[in-house]
């Protein structure tokens, strides 16, 4: 087997297949992977959707010994590309990008979204606050952390934002926030939807419908229903460069003295590697969509606060990440999540205002 990709959490190995030829090979790098879960996801769906996700050729269950949780599936060759290649490489136009974007995301609303679970709805809320209390803890548990979650507040970029545990503690303990999780439905979910998890046929581009294929559902949150919102606050923050610049090391932070803990953290969203996502062009056009395509309205008009929860996911997605990475990046997760709770915690009412990048209290660097 030849090693294709090592992540996180599992290893993709490419390998000979009678059958098939070439197949991938995902396997779980430990027992407490979320790779189950996204077996069960796959193979549930129904016939008229196999053609947008991988399917599962096979696959073997962790033993105890040598054999670890797997499972197979097609090789893609070399007609299909990565959608954050295509944007990053400035491939196509704006107006030809937006269109494979458009159909990534009519692929969730016509067929993935409007698959409910009604018994899931009562303690949707309390399971995220239960999951963001887990990663602080794991936060915690980090030396270089432990003097950083004390104080009741720190100062990022001049502005005081009240710290990890406090907020925790106001989602735990205010009614009024834990009911502004509650979406309108809990319905199924990618998890963990950006471009770099999107394949497209490069041949189709130019059909009417061009052929896009959805990898590696269910992110290591391991959240497989949910909320719709968790999905766009995921694309979106890709399409912001926020997470790139953070996952890239396009960023800096330095430590200011003062009577709080106190950092200037920039994100180098302009890096010429981003210069792509840097005018932001692609996001607002993300929204704009989820705002008037036709395909969004059964689920975005029966839910109109979903803007507002895209900062929590935000948050719980860095949060998540922090143990995870190496220092500093570490660090600027810590505080990138922060900053997106605060921001959830102390919402603005106006949705119009409410779903603009949160990036906007975080310094961004441009290059001319």
């Amino acid at each position: 087997m030849e090693l294709l990709r090592e992540g996180y959490h599992e290893r993709l190995f490419l390998l000979p297949d009678e059958g098939e030829g070439l197949i991938v090979r995902k396997q779980a790098k430990t027992a407490s992977s979320t790779l189950l879960t996204e077996i069960v996801w796959l193979e549930e769906l129904s016939p008229s959707l196999h053609r947008y996700f991988p399917r599962v050729l096979r696959s073997g269950k962790a033993d105890g010994h040598d054999q670890a949780l797997f499972y197979d599936m097609p090789y893609f060759d070399h007609e299909w590309v990565l959608l954050s290649e295509l944007i990053l490489n400035q491939t196509f136009y704006p107006t030809q990008t937006l269109r494979l974007i458009s159909q990534v995301m009519q692929v969730m609303f016509d067929g993935i979204f409007p698959l409910t679970s009604p018994e899931e709805e009562p303690d949707y809320p309390e399971k995220l606050v239960r999951l963001l209390e887990r990663h602080a803890q794991q936060i915690l548990q980090l030396s270089s952390f432990s003097p950083l979650t004390h104080p009741e507040a720190l100062l990022l970029n001049g502005e005081r934002v009240l710290n990890i545990f406090p907020l925790l503690e106001l989602c735990k303990g205010e009614k009024q926030l834990r009911n502004r999780l509650r979406p309108g439905a809990i319905r199924k979910v990618h998890g963990d939807l950006h471009p770099e998890n999107v394949l497209v046929h490069m041949p189709s581009v130019h059909h009417p419908t061009p052929r896009v294929m959805l990898l590696d559902p269910i992110a290591a949150l391991g959240l497989s229903r949910g909320d719709f919102a968790m999905d766009a606050a995921k694309f979106a923050s890709w399409l912001s460069a926020e997470l790139l610049a953070l996952r890239l090391g396009f960023f800096s932070v330095q430590e200011v003295y003062d009577s709080l803990p106190a950092f200037t953290l920039t994100l180098h969203t302009g890096h010429p590697l981003l210069c792509a996502l840097s005018d932001g062009v692609l996001l607002r056009e993300l929204l704009a969509l989820l705002e008037t395509a036709g395909w969004a309205r059964a689920v975005c008009d029966t839910d109109p606060q979903w803007q507002q929860r895209m900062s929590f996911y935000e948050a719980l997605y860095a949060l998540s990440m922090a143990p995870l990475v190496p220092f500093p990046q570490s660090l600027a997760r810590f505080l990138v999540g922060v900053r997106h709770l605060h921001d959830f915690v102390f919402a603005v009412s106006d949705p119009l205002e409410a779903k603009l990048p949160t990036t906007r209290h975080l310094r961004v660097e441009t290059y001319d």
